[in-house]
């Protein structure tokens, strides 16, 4: 019964998300223009939605994922200078779109097309769709795995990725206090500050990575170490851990007894993370760990795998960020463009 209300959910949600489309004609914001693709700026991107609605845009994907037109292509790196040029590319047949990510040297962008006439439908400037999409895989693990009468959270890490992670995660629990640490205390200090500001919750920086934790209801890491941040030995009973940061083979942000003592290992898509969940390739190349005890945040928001069993449960969300949920999150801004004449059409 479950499975099957799931399953009209999901189409209901697609249906819903389709009369949307069909009611809200290009043409009556932009005129003729409105038939061109739509250059959209950081700024526009900013405008346009927020981590809630990258949330609920992957929440239907992960629902809708099943259809055989979509298709995730794992990332895709090549050394330029001293970084990396990324490539990665997906289809939504739910969405009827399809198209890419590529960035390096600071830039971003994704382009986006129509899997109905193959047309372009947008190139949009995406280092805050990264970032709004990176937050919202860890809001919706959260959402399925940590318990709902979390309250608290830990973080450790400050950058550029982690204010959108604590906003994913207060937008699916009712978070009362988080605890943040980084490697310098002006960091932590300043970043506790940014929540409180954006958030409006209250935040405080923590002397060790094992005090910003260690009573901690919900656990991100959100570093680019390539040695483990986070001991299982810190954790408490009970706790959902987002490990988002790391996302190339040779970086491991959590320590093996952290994913062993997991009664449930997620990631956003197994074949990727074959390829660039070091945590996971590591055990599973020491023969501590098989792929199949794997699951994809999919198998359990669709009820073909099991989430949390019990409130002792400690569960794991290894984040990667796919091309899938890019080219998801880039629709609906696209449409939201449209509707609201924002974006500037292109030649």
């Amino acid at each position: 019964m479950a499975k099957a209300a799931r399953k009209s959910k999901a189409k209901n949600k697609a249906a819903s998300r389709s009369n949307t489309k069909a009611a809200t004609p290009n043409k009556t914001k932009l005129g003729a223009a409105a038939d061109r693709p739509l250059y959209l700026t950081e700024a526009d991107v900013q405008r346009l939605v927020s981590v809630k609605d990258a949330v609920a845009t992957l929440e239907l994907l992960f629902e809708t994922w099943p259809d055989p037109a979509t298709v995730n292509l794992p990332r895709q790196r090549a050394r330029i200078g001293k970084g990396n040029f990324n490539l990665m590319g997906a289809a939504w047949g739910t969405g009827e779109i399809f198209g890419l990510k590529a960035y390096g040297g600071g830039r971003h962008h994704v382009v986006l097309y129509s899997s109905r006439d193959g047309s372009l439908k947008a190139v949009i400037e995406a280092d805050h769709l990264g970032r709004m999409r990176t937050g919202a895989a860890s809001g919706l693990a959260t959402k399925l795995l940590a318990k709902p009468e979390a309250r608290t959270l830990g973080v450790i890490g400050a950058g550029r990725q982690a204010l959108t992670q604590v906003a994913a995660v207060c937008a699916v629990r009712k978070i009362q206090t988080v605890r943040v640490f980084a490697r310098t205390a002006e960091h932590r200090e300043t970043f506790a500050k940014q929540i409180e500001r954006s958030l409006r919750v209250a935040a405080e920086p923590a002397s060790s990575a094992e005090a910003a934790i260690g009573d901690a209801d919900v656990v991100i890491t959100i570093t680019q170490s390539a040695e483990p941040v986070l001991r299982a030995n810190w954790l408490k009973s009970g706790v959902h851990v987002n490990a988002a940061g790391a996302n190339a083979a040779e970086r491991r942000e959590i320590d093996a007894e952290t994913v062993l003592r997991a009664t449930v290992r997620a990631t956003d898509h197994l074949a990727q993370a074959r390829i660039e969940a070091g945590e996971y390739r590591d055990l599973v190349a020491a023969g501590r760990l098989k792929w199949q005890d794997v699951v994809e945040l999919g198998d359990i928001l669709t009820e073909k795998a099991p989430g949390r069993r019990g409130p002792a449960d400690i569960t794991l969300f290894k984040s990667l960020g796919i091309a899938l949920e890019d080219i998801a999150f880039a629709d609906l801004i696209v449409r939201r463009a449209h509707e609201r004449g924002v974006g500037r059409p292109m030649p």
